[in-house]
């Protein structure tokens, strides 16, 4: 019976240590990818274009990089395919568009309004939603056509004539 017991406490023993072993390497593999996710956020925030195009037509001389294109949807797409965290992934994309949407040209814009939801995940927001809805009316400058096709609305016909009707 002593002989079944020395078993037991043994089996018990190395199932404690297994479940140890396992609890702490759980938590230091998700330490390690969290610092993984910082480090690649750190870089996104320091690189520079690759290749500088000429965007005057967007507030221009603002600051030195003036010249070079600061809305490259690569970037977004960057920051919302590599952030696991969907709620640190909706701060930073919601950050990116306030900073560099106004930037963007009408097909840069409609590129990232149409393609968030399946970049951001969960992590789209109406917050996200309206700041590029409002950038593209900025940059639409009041085109009712337009307007139709970014809302879905119909325009109402035109008034006739009155020299038509008479």
């Amino acid at each position: 019976m002593s002989r079944y017991k020395v078993k037991l406490s043994l089996i018990l023993g190395h199932l404690i240590l297994i479940s140890f072993l396992a609890t702490e390497f759980s938590a230091f593999a998700q330490n390690q990818t969290s610092e993984s996710n910082d480090q690649v956020d750190d870089s996104i925030g320091k690189k520079k274009p690759i290749r500088p195009i000429q965007n005057s037509n967007f507030y221009p001389d603002e600051d030195d990089d003036a010249g070079k294109d600061k809305c490259l949807v690569g970037e977004f797409r960057l920051i919302a395919l590599n952030t696991a965290d969907p709620g640190q992934r909706k701060e930073i994309a919601e950050a990116w568009i306030k900073d560099q949407a106004k930037f963007c040209t009408i097909a840069k814009l409609l590129s990232i309004r149409n393609n968030r939801a399946q970049w951001l995940g969960t992590a789209d927001s109406i917050t996200i939603d309206a700041e590029l809805d409002i950038q593209l009316e900025i940059a639409l400058e009041k085109n009712d056509e337009t307007f139709a096709a970014l809302y879905g609305l119909k325009l109402p016909p035109p008034p006739p004539d009155d020299e038509e009707v008479q």
